[in-house]
C-alpha cells in the first residue's frame, strides 16, 4: 500500500512538471504573467492574472504593462509585452493550438530540431523554424527574424525571410520582392538580447570608418594596391578590384567591408565580397553584417584596427636618421619606394638635409641633420673665421 502510494505521488509529481514544462500536451499552453495581464477564457470578459495558468483554446491573453511567457507543446514558446494582444484556437483537427497576434508585438522561438511555431498576423501566416523572430502588428504585418527561418505567407503568395532579415506586409497579398536588413533599435529590450553585442559592435566600426577616412588626403584609399599593402590577405586575392566596391564608397567604409571580406568563410572571396557590401547597401549596420557572415568581434576590431595603423599617418613616422660625423660627405637624399599599383601612393617622408653654407677654408661644414642647428653653428664659423682672418692682416 505505502508503496503505491509513493508510487502515486511520484506520477502526479512527474505530469505536473510535464504540464508546466511543455504547456500541458498539444492542446493547451501554460502561462506565466508578470505585470499587468489579464486573460479572457472562452470568449468572455477579460480579468487580470498573476503567476501561471493553463491556457486552451479560445482564450486570449492581453498585456497592459508587463510581461507574459507562454510555454507551448514541443519546446515552442511566445512572448509578450506591453500593448499585444494574442489568441488562441484549435488548430486543424483539434489536436494543437493556433496562435494570433493581434494587437503589439511578440516574441516567437521554435526549438532547432522541433516543429516550426506558425502565427497568424492580420492577413499573414507566419512559419517561425530553427530560432527567433519578432512579430508585430500595426499598420502593416511586421516579421522580423533574428535567428530562425520564417516562411511569410499572403493571398498565395509567399516568401523565405532568412535570418537578420525583415519583411512589412501592408495588406493580403502585397509581399515585397525580397526581404531587407533587419531594423533594431538600441533601447529595445528583445533587439538586446539578440543583437546586443552586434549594435555595439556597429557603433565602433562606424567610429573607426569616419575617422580613417578622415586622415587621408584627397586622391588616396582609391585603388586596389592601398588596400592591399593595408590588409596584407588581400595579397591572397588577385581578382581583388576596387572597381568592385563602387566609385562613392568612402575609404573608411570600404575598409570595414573589406576587412569582414577576407575574415568571413562562407563561399568564395567574390561571393562574400558582393554579399557584404550588397547587405549592407540595402541599410544593413556592420555589426549586422559582421554577424550575418560569421565574423567574430575581437577579431574584427583588430584587424581594422591594424590596417589603420598601416595607414599613411603611421606611415609618415619614418625613424630618425643618424647624424653624420663632421667632416663627412653630405648623405644623398633617398627617393620614395615605387608605389602600389593602382595611383594611391603611401610614401615614407624623407627628412630634409640640410644645404652646406660655405665655411673657412679647410674646415667642413657641419651637417647633422638639423638645419637650424648647422646653418646657425657654420655661419658662427664663418663669422668668427673672417673676423680671425682680418686680425692677422693687420
Amino acid at each position: 500500500m505505502r508503496l503505491r502510494l509513493v508510487s502515486s505521488v511520484l506520477a502526479t509529481a512527474i505530469l505536473a512538471v510535464a504540464c508546466s514544462g511543455g504547456g500541458g500536451g498539444p492542446s493547451s499552453a501554460r502561462l506565466s504573467a508578470s505585470g499587468a495581464v489579464e486573460v479572457a477564457t472562452g470568449g468572455g470578459a477579460y480579468h487580470s492574472v498573476n503567476g501561471s495558468r493553463t491556457l486552451h483554446a479560445g482564450d486570449r491573453v492581453k498585456v497592459g504593462s508587463g510581461k507574459a511567457a507562454i510555454r507551448l507543446h514541443g519546446d515552442r514558446r511566445l512572448e509578450q509585452r506591453n500593448g499585444s494582444e494574442v489568441e488562441f484556437a484549435a488548430a486543424a483537427g483539434g489536436s494543437s493550438l493556433k496562435s494570433s497576434l493581434i494587437s503589439g508585438d511578440l516574441l516567437v522561438t521554435a526549438a532547432g530540431d522541433g516543429d516550426p511555431l506558425d502565427v497568424t498576423v492580420a492577413d499573414s501566416e507566419v512559419s517561425v523554424a530553427g530560432g527567433a523572430a519578432r512579430l508585430s502588428r500595426g499598420s502593416a504585418a511586421t516579421v522580423a527574424s533574428y535567428t530562425a527561418g520564417v516562411t511569410v505567407a499572403s493571398a498565395g503568395r509567399s516568401l523565405q525571410v532568412p535570418a537578420r532579415r525583415q519583411v512589412a506586409v501592408p495588406a493580403a497579398g502585397l509581399l515585397p520582392g525580397k526581404p531587407s536588413p533587419l531594423i533594431f533599435k538600441p533601447g529595445d529590450s528583445w533587439d538586446q538580447r539578440f543583437l546586443g553585442d552586434a549594435i555595439d559592435l556597429g557603433n565602433q566600426l562606424v567610429a573607426r570608418s569616419r575617422g580613417f577616412t578622415a586622415q587621408l588626403g584627397p586622391g588616396e584609399g582609391r585603388s586596389a594596391g592601398f588596400y592591399r599593402q593595408i590588409l596584407p590577405a588581400l595579397a591572397n586575392e588577385p581578382s581583388f578590384d576596387v572597381a568592385s566596391l563602387g566609385p562613392d564608397r568612402s575609404p573608411g567604409e570600404a575598409l570595414v567591408g573589406l576587412a569582414i571580406t577576407v575574415q568571413g568563410n562562407r563561399g568564395s572571396f567574390a561571393d562574400r565580397l558582393a554579399s557584404v557590401f550588397a547587405f549592407h547597401d540595402d541599410g544593413a549596420a556592420w555589426g549586422l553584417v559582421a554577424l550575418d557572415q560569421g565574423v567574430s568581434r575581437a577579431p574584427l576590431l583588430s584587424g581594422v584596427d591594424e590596417a589603420i595603423g598601416r595607414g599613411p599617418l603611421s606611415l609618415a613616422e619614418a625613424p630618425p636618421v643618424a647624424a653624420p660625423a663632421v667632416g663627412s660627405p653630405t648623405p644623398t637624399p633617398a627617393t620614395a619606394a615605387p608605389a602600389p599599383s593602382g595611383g594611391d601612393t603611401i610614401v615614407t617622408p624623407t627628412p630634409s638635409v640640410a644645404s652646406p653654407s660655405p665655411t673657412a677654408p679647410g674646415v667642413a661644414p657641419l651637417n647633422t641633420g638639423a638645419p637650424l642647428v648647422d646653418n646657425t653653428v657654420n655661419s658662427l664659423v664663418d663669422v668668427l673665421t673672417g673676423l680671425l682672418g682680418g686680425l692677422g692682416r693687420r
